[in-house]
């Protein structure tokens, strides 16, 4: 086994702990969710939990910012995407949240060709319309019970794509700083609306699960992702981080029993079949305008 191998293994290997830990967000949203805490509160604590993981990490890394305005923009747009997850993983199942979160793609195609002047090659528009097709499905499914939630999730998956563009516009960042940045600006942004629209009330248990969510869910799998891509291609990377919407409704019916509706289910694995065909195809990467 040559040196590439065993780095390629063990950075697939850091890759599937990444994650797997990523993926444990929606059981431990709602287990907050059960203490009593708000939507804001959870994303707001949770991404100040991860800065504190991250900044020894990214403490040595820091360059002065070549682009300020698009580094902002970026920290909004992560902002948005902690707090409509959250609220979309409170509001409807945690399958549904992650699901629609994932139908990001569709808006990095739309949004490539303003932001950082690529534009997507013919496959990808075909992996985007397979796709849509299945948020439809699971939308038109589900909207008379769980509308608001989905709404959200949709939402979720719009800003999420945002926030995809613009990591590939500041792409000089080292990514562990903008990590650190993304999770610090997103929890004070958060701090004020939790304190406007919920009572905060810290008990041990809670600030326990926090500590859990912020640091070993959202915070220190940065760190660990990091690491693995300095070793594994980006398309292999792709799929393998798919495993979080695989295994995100596992823990939640672990921890939750919360059974997944038959069209998230169905349309979850048509979606992940098109990611998957995208980041295997030889055109899956944006060619330049």
């Amino acid at each position: 086994m040559t040196a590439d191998d065993r780095g390629a293994g063990s950075g697939t290997l850091l890759l599937l702990i990444a994650a797997t830990l990523w993926s444990l967000n929606g059981g431990l949203i709602k287990l907050l969710e059960a203490t009593g805490l708000g939507t804001a509160s959870i994303a707001s604590f949770r991404s100040i939990v991860a800065a504190i993981v991250l900044f020894p990490f990214a403490w040595s890394r820091f360059k002065p910012l070549a682009e300020p305005f698009w580094t902002f923009a970026t920290v909004l747009m992560f902002t948005g995407m902690c707090g409509t997850f959250v609220l979309a993983t409170t509001a409807t199942s945690a399958a549904n949240a992650i699901i629609l979160q994932y139908t990001a793609p569709a808006w990095v195609f739309a949004l490539s060709p303003w932001i950082v002047k690529e534009r997507a090659s013919g496959k990808q528009f075909v992996a985007l319309a397979i796709s849509m097709v299945a948020v439809a499905l699971i939308f038109f499914a589900q909207y008379e019970t769980d509308l608001f939630g989905m709404a959200i999730g949709v939402l979720s998956g719009i800003v999420f794509g945002t926030q995809v563009v613009l990591f590939r516009r500041v792409r000089a960042i080292d990514p562990i700083v903008l990590a650190f940045l993304c999770c610090a600006g997103s929890g004070l942004l958060l701090f004020p609306v939790a304190l406007l629209l919920e009572p905060i009330r810290l008990t041990y248990p809670i600030a326990g699960w926090l500590l859990l969510t912020g640091a070993v869910q959202f915070g220190f799998p940065y760190v660990i992702y990091a690491a693995g891509v300095r070793s594994v291609s980006a398309q292999r990377a792709i799929l393998i981080i798919m495993l979080e919407p695989v295994l995100n409704p596992v823990w939640t019916y672990l921890f939750h029993r919360e059974v997944p509706h038959w069209s998230t289910m169905v349309g979850g694995a048509v979606i992940l079949c098109s990611v998957g065909y995208l980041s295997l195809s030889r055109e899956n990467r944006s060619v330049s305008a």
